[in-house]
């Protein structure tokens, strides 16, 4: 059976309000650990499945609700209790953060049992079906405002982009809305992307780490991994900027295509935080979505060539012994794809940031 378990995790009593950027940075590190989660054995061998999950910061709080495939009410209690104790305790952070509340919203099968029993018990007495009416309106009331909510703020973020018209997303069987949810999608991904760069930045100069050594970043992981080795606080500080001039032209009236691999890579890290959101906020799944913005690929990304980038299992390095990565290394910089080729601009390409050409 279905169980929906509402938790609230606390920071420690030291945190005296998080703002704007901090909840997104909360939200984001909840995010990329629950995703990898698809269940837990309970305390009798019981497969519990994790379904579905929504997050919602506060200045003062994160609300996850999960979605569980539990035998029992307490078993999906104590799944819930179990895999939010242990990302807490993995995420470093989220150190000193709690589970302060939890319970179990009623279920559409608890509640179709209800009303049978109320039935057979009592088939003159209406209070009880008038009372699971009311709970289960109020269970379903937030999850449709929050999509009400954001259906209604990316439609009007859509007309942001201006560089490209309704018809870029327009693939087989989207309607008008769809597209210009897509669209407003991709200018609010903008907004979520630059600051979790921010983050990422401060996190990996704190620590003067790469990415492969960091841990709790929350985009830099998500591009090739074949360099995160090179992926430090320099690089992030130059990536931003290449971020933020792609974005940029995103509210041109006419579009430049990305000039550089960087420009590229990061476009495409806004895309796909584009189909997180809409998938979250329960407007487009993931499925949907994909061929949507493939269309806008098309239009936006030229070629695509640093696609070919996630495809390279090795570490490159032309200058290696061993030739399998000597290879990788030889071939991407042949097709202008190494590491050092990543700021340069491509052929017919000007206009780059000055302080690109100082890496």
């Amino acid at each position: 059976m279905d169980y929906v378990v509402t938790a609230e995790l606390e920071p420690p009593g030291t945190v005296r309000g998080l703002d704007e950027l901090q909840q997104q940075g909360v939200v984001a590190l909840l995010d990329r650990r629950l995703a990898l989660v698809e269940g837990v054995t309970g305390p009798e061998q019981a497969d519990i499945d994790v379904l579905d999950y929504r997050i919602t910061p506060a200045s003062d709080r994160a609300t996850v609700v999960l979605v569980l495939d539990s035998p029992s009410l307490v078993s999906a209690e104590w799944a819930a209790a179990t895999v939010l104790d242990e990302l807490l305790g993995e995420i470093e952070p989220l150190s000193g953060w709690t589970v302060a509340d939890s319970k179990v919203r009623i279920t559409e099968d608890e509640f179709n049992q209800s009303l049978a029993a109320a039935d057979v018990l009592a088939p003159e007495d209406s209070s009880a079906l008038e009372a699971a009416v009311e709970a289960a309106l109020e269970d379903s009331a937030e999850p449709a405002m929050e999509s009400r909510q954001w259906r209604r703020t990316l439609l009007e973020c859509a007309p942001r982009l201006r560089a490209f018209g309704t018809e870029a997303f327009a693939a087989a069987g989207v309607d008008e809305v769809t597209a210009r949810l897509a669209a407003g999608a991709l200018v609010h991904a903008v907004w979520v992307v630059t600051d979790e760069i921010f983050y990422d930045e401060l996190s990996l100069s704190i620590n003067n780490a790469t990415v492969d050594e960091a841990r709790g970043l929350l985009v830099l992981e998500e591009l090739p991994p074949c360099y995160d080795d090179r992926y430090d606080s320099a690089f992030a500080r130059a990536f931003l900027l290449a971020s933020a001039a792609v974005t940029t032209r995103l509210a041109d009236p006419v579009w430049t295509p990305p000039r550089c691999v960087a420009e590229s890579l990061a476009l495409r890290l806004v895309v796909h935080e584009a189909q997180v959101l809409l998938e979250a906020a329960e407007l487009l799944e993931w499925s949907e979505s994909t061929p949507i913005y493939a269309r806008f690929a098309a239009a936006a990304f030229p070629g695509a060539a640093h696609d070919e980038l996630y495809d390279v299992d090795v570490r490159p390095d032309e200058g290696s012994a061993e030739s399998a990565s000597a290879a990788a290394g030889a071939r991407l910089r042949e097709r202008g794809l190494a590491f050092e080729q990543w700021f340069g601009p491509k052929e017919g390409a000007e206009g780059l940031h000055p302080y690109l050409q100082f890496l």
